[in-house]
């Protein structure tokens, strides 16, 4: 008989992991931002609350690997908003653009990754950077500037993130599973950080809505390589009826 490429053993016990790879160094620009605090309070699902400061952060990060003659290379966007969970402050990420297509599903499904395939660049030619992402046509969001300089170190800092993880129901309303919180513990290892002189520009994309959190005042913009560690777990369920008018997002549903 054939090979059956379709159904894969599992060994006993379930699918048994190795050890993590040591997290790889990579280069990112990214800027931090305030913006108007009721609007960011508004795309907060519960149980999710507002921080103590309207943070915004859209970051471009580059990843280039090799594993013997194998190259594994893709471009990883993110924009998030800073939110508290039972007093703890994290990154809650409206998207994720990215322009791996491989990895769209597992992201979503196994850890709610509000990830969406983009087209990404990212170039530094001596001391001038560029950053964009693209979907549907439109580049909505744009970081373009000049290193000025280079900034001390910062010493290894943890970070969180909070994901959403759910299956849309078969009815077309609410769940057929979920909605739950997963939190993200990070460990963020900054190799080297450079200031950069520059602009973030947000576009409408109406799937895409950056544009809805104004830009009120640019904190930092950064060249930055850096390794993290990554360790995501699963809080727990969320009141559904609360959470779908946020669930829509996470798809190009008709407007």
């Amino acid at each position: 008989m054939g090979r059956n490429r379709w159904v894969r053993e599992v060994p006993p016990g379930g699918a048994q992991g190795g050890p993590s790879p040591a997290p790889p160094s990579l280069p990112s620009l990214e800027v931090a931002y305030l913006t108007d605090p009721d609007v960011l309070a508004a795309v907060l699902p519960p149980p999710l609350t507002p921080p103590d400061e309207p943070r915004v952060h859209a970051r471009i990060t580059e990843i280039d690997l090799r594993f013997g003659e194998h190259r594994h290379h893709e471009m990883v966007g993110y924009f998030a908003v800073d939110a508290k969970y039972e007093g703890e402050t994290g990154e809650y990420p409206l998207v994720i653009p990215i322009d791996l297509e491989p990895a769209l599903s597992i992201s979503r499904e196994k850890f709610g990754e509000p990830k969406k395939l983009c087209d990404i660049e990212l170039v530094r030619d001596g001391d001038h950077v560029e950053g964009r992402i693209t979907r549907h046509g439109v580049t909505f969001v744009e970081i373009v500037g000049d290193v000025t300089g280079t900034l001390p170190t910062p010493e290894p800092y943890p970070a969180r993130q909070w994901w959403f993880k759910f299956l849309p129901a078969v009815s077309g309303s609410g769940f057929d599973a979920g909605p739950f919180l997963v939190r993200v513990d990070q460990v963020r290892s900054p190799e080297s950080l450079e200031r950069v002189e520059g602009e973030l520009v947000l576009r409408d994309l109406a799937s895409i809505p950056v544009v809805d959190l104004p830009i009120l005042e640019t904190e930092s913009i950064h060249w930055t390589v850096r390794r993290s560690t990554h360790e995501p777990k699963l809080v727990g369920p969320v009141d559904p009826d609360a959470f779908e008018p946020y669930a829509h997002s996470r798809y190009d549903g008709l407007r």
